[in-house]
């Protein structure tokens, strides 16, 4: 997850379903080798990492087996078949043969390749290389409704209507006030 969310990762995991977790940075990790854990990492209990560290420990992650990884904010990783995106690159070789669980509440928009950009970091052979997506599914006559089929299998879109049972949201109020500019 991005760094600014491993805390509120690590509470929730705690509180709501009693998962001990362990944070880790690089000042963490370095403390731990420091302290003779040979692999910090691996360690049997949950781990939760920034995305820039887990790029830069793509050696040592690739080596654990884990059970699941949980990728939250998932569409910052969305051009990962760019060979330009070192970060996405990085990650997705450490994960690969891994399960994965992807989050995002942002929607994609902007192009199909994005989603195809995600969908290669859980299975490349999902729609074959970049140049059989564009041609089956970006173009104007484009294969939509193949390509839904092939999105029910792996990705699950839930909107926020249906989980208001759950979830109680705060209502959102726009107060404007009149404001008139002056010279000063």
């Amino acid at each position: 997850c991005p760094a600014s969310l491993r805390k509120q990762w690590a509470l929730e995991l705690g509180e709501k379903f009693n998962l001990p977790c362990m944070i880790f940075d690089s000042r963490e990790y370095r403390n731990a080798i420091k302290n003779g854990i040979t692999s910090p990492l691996n360690n049997g209990s949950v781990v939760i990492i920034s995305t820039h560290f887990a790029s830069r420990m793509r050696e040592e992650i690739r080596l654990i087996p884990w059970d699941l990884t949980v990728i939250d904010e998932a569409h910052k990783l969305r051009n990962v078949y760019r060979s330009s995106n070192k970060m996405g690159q990085a990650i997705k070789w450490a994960l690969d043969g891994r399960i994965k669980l992807m989050l995002t509440a942002t929607p994609l928009q902007n192009t199909l390749l994005e989603l195809f950009g995600l969908s290669i970091l859980i299975n490349e052979h999902i729609f074959g290389d970049i140049k059989a997506f564009r041609e089956q599914f970006t173009r104007s006559d484009g294969n939509i409704a193949e390509l839904r089929n092939r999105l029910k299998f792996f990705c699950k879109r839930t909107l926020r209507k249906q989980v208001l049972e759950y979830i109680k949201y705060t209502n959102r109020r726009a107060i404007t006030r009149p404001f008139t500019p002056t010279d000063d």
